[in-house]
């Protein structure tokens, strides 16, 4: 609607919300008692260009994570290790070994990657710092970003800045080196950002969004198919009323799944390579602690825990030391995350043996002797998804697939987070990149 007005077009924009309110895993819950839950990501880096435009646009005023939040864990042989950006910090930390370390240290003088196969987050780390630090840091981090498996995840897939670091540096720390030089605030690896959220949660900023959108939003309106119609218009299938809308023009940002189901009959290519897109189910719980186990949790953002380590967890955050609106005064929010690609499983527990899991590991890991007070379960059953090796070249067959599909017709193109993107930020630069394209081809 905003690219058609930037060139004084008019259009008629009807967004389709499948569920019964916007936001679609941006779930912020207020519960009584003051427990503000996040069902999904706890906020956005402030570091797009594209979400600075969609927060001027709701009139909503950031809010920044505290500065604690700063300081982040993972468990290693059952206790807790702070990752220090220090060089000197880091390396009497703890986190890896005096060989990991020497090892972590030689990547200035190991090659770069010559040719542009594919390569796994895994591979490439224990390629550029070795096998220790892989298991240790990056199989953890891929855990908390994707809830996935650092050995199937496709690097330039999923990190593409890395990519960008060993090609244009060849190195790894030499890339870093180069932007601390330059202030940190360019430089391959970009700007860092900032955690960001709003009062309310990140919800708040879809729902504001919606209530002043210049267009129809009809929410509980699954799409059941898209089929080409006359004159090059598409006819859109509503799933319960059988209703059929006309477009000029389609933006679908669905999971992939459930986009490959629109795509079944008359274009099963495309339907196949969306369907092969994986989508693990992610449980989370939301569990709420009186004033008395304050001192169990450290001040910090919260921890990972590698695949190696007891807990099943795959890891825990501190809500209420990230944003201080969480919790009630002096009471505290944790969020234990269960699940993803390394432990689909434990979808099969129910809510009552996963609180116990969950309050068992939170006892072991912090010496928590205080039973939860507040608990809150969200299991989604397809939650993030995994861009794994061959992800670069199953997003280029689909996009030919539906260049030949809509061949004759008017623009049909995907937005969403299953093939551009997987941050807030990332999905909402490419919504913002697609609504251009539209409007674009319309015109032309």
């Amino acid at each position: 609607h905003r690219a058609a007005g930037e060139r004084g077009t008019e259009l008629d924009v009807t967004l389709l919300e499948a569920g019964e309110q916007v936001g679609g895993k941006a779930l912020s819950t207020v519960h009584d008692g003051g427990w503000l839950t996040e069902s999904g990501p706890t906020g956005y880096l402030d570091n797009e260009p594209a979400m600075d435009e969609l927060v001027a646009l709701s009139g909503l005023r950031k809010v920044p994570a505290c500065e604690a939040a700063a300081h982040r864990y993972l468990v290693l042989g059952g206790k807790l290790k702070e990752i220090h950006a220090h060089p000197l910090k880091f390396a009497t930390g703890g986190i890896l070994s005096p060989l990991g370390l020497a090892r972590m240290a030689w990547e200035i003088f190991v090659p770069g990657k010559q040719g542009d196969a594919d390569e796994s987050v895994w591979d490439f780390g224990a390629r550029r710092i070795g096998k220790q630090a892989a298991d240790r840091m990056l199989g953890p981090m891929v855990q908390g970003v994707y809830a996935g498996d650092a050995k199937q995840l496709s690097l330039p897939a999923a990190f593409p800045r890395m990519v960008e670091m060993e090609r244009q540096y060849g190195s790894l720390f030499k890339a870093l080196i180069a932007v601390k030089r330059a202030g940190g605030k360019g430089g391959p690896s970009g700007p860092s950002g900032t955690l960001t959220s709003f009062a309310g949660g990140l919800q708040a900023l879809p729902r504001a969004l919606a209530e002043k959108a210049p267009f129809a939003i009809r929410t509980g309106s699954a799409v059941e198919s898209i089929l080409r119609g006359e004159q090059g218009r598409w006819a859109v299938r509503l799933g319960e009323s059988g209703e059929v809308l006309h477009a000029d023009a389609v933006v679908l940002a669905t999971e992939g799944p459930r986009m490959a189901r629109l795509f079944d009959a008359d274009s099963p290519i495309v339907a196949a390579e969306l369907d092969s897109i994986p989508h693990p189910g992610v449980t989370v719980l939301s569990l709420g602690f009186p004033p008395e186990a304050s001192g169990s949790f450290p001040n910090g953002f919260g921890c990972l825990v590698p695949r190696s380590e007891k807990p099943r967890a795959l890891g825990f955050l501190w809500d209420s030391r990230i944003f201080s609106d969480r919790a009630p005064s002096g009471h505290t929010l944790v969020r234990a995350l269960y699940g993803g690609a390394v432990d689909p499983s434990i979808a099969d527990l129910s809510d009552e043996s996963l609180k116990s899991l969950a309050t068992r590991e939170i006892r072991e890991l912090f010496g928590c002797k205080v039973e939860p007070t507040f608990a809150h379960t969200t299991r989604w059953e397809k939650a993030i998804p995994q861009y794994n090796l061959g992800h670069l070249d199953r997003v280029a067959r689909v996009e030919a697939g539906l260049r030949t599909f809509s061949e004759g017709q008017g623009p049909l193109l995907l937005a969403g987070n299953s093939m551009y993107g997987v941050a807030f930020g990332k999905a909402a630069a490419r919504g913002w990149q697609v609504g251009a394209e539209a409007v674009q081809r319309m015109n032309a």
